[in-house]
């Protein structure tokens, strides 16, 4: 997840937030990862992104060999405090998901949980092939992102500079992207999706509650 995530024109720092003692996304794994590993085949999770890393944490517990990356060097720090308090087994990286090398036919599965937002569209496309190709026969792609449903979209149309339909660049130059409907389904082609859906929900985090619009995707490799 990158270091600085701007939402209707309020920067939030991860490296400051994550350096704080209390778990700013909880200890719970996220649902989609919950709900759906059990159907991935044995072998190596990627987690792309992976903040403080509770999904990370999940598939380790489950048996999986876990690699998981983040940008945010405290996110890791954090992950890796936990992992050892639990007894879990797991390999980290500090480093861009858009820079990070996915090696082929490798994986079980891969987690990229609100990842896609804060990059451009072409970006999170390319990862999703990446990660399509990474996957070994029978893996899982899982994968959420934020929507044009979201309450930020109108904030960013506003102040932020539209570069590419949903994908937003603010006077400092941070880019975020909103996907429009069925967006994420079209990127993870050709997975069979075995889950799709986009909806609102509230959702409470960091002290504050808030609505989001989102796009949720699990898909298999076939």
């Amino acid at each position: 997840m990158p270091h600085l995530h701007r939402l209707g024109g309020m920067a939030k720092d991860y490296e400051k937030i994550y350096s704080k003692p209390e778990l700013y996304w909880g200890k719970k794994p996220s649902e989609l990862t919950k709900r759906f590993a059990e159907l991935a085949p044995e072998g190596v999770a990627l987690d792309l992104g992976m903040g403080e890393g509770r999904d990370v944490l999940y598939l380790a517990s489950e048996g999986f060999e876990v690699i998981g990356v983040e940008s945010t060097q405290a996110g890791v720090n954090k992950c890796e405090r936990q992992a050892h308090e639990q007894g879990l087994n797991i390999k980290t990286v500090v480093a861009d998901a858009r820079e990070f090398k996915i090696a082929k036919n490798k994986y079980a599965i891969i987690v990229a949980m609100n990842l896609f937002q804060f990059m451009h569209k072409k970006e999170a496309a390319d990862i999703c092939s990446r990660a399509i190709a990474g996957l070994k026969r029978k893996g899982l792609f899982i994968a959420q992102t934020f929507t044009i449903d979201d309450p930020s979209y109108k904030p960013h149309k506003r102040k932020s500079h539209e570069i590419a339909p949903g994908v937003f660049r603010d006077g400092s130059g941070v880019i975020y992207s909103l996907y429009n409907y069925g967006e994420l389904l079209e990127m993870s082609q050709p997975l069979r999706p075995i889950y799709y859906a986009e909806y609102d929900y509230f959702h409470a985090h960091g002290g504050v509650g808030h609505w989001h619009g989102v796009a949720d995707l699990v898909g298999k490799k076939i």
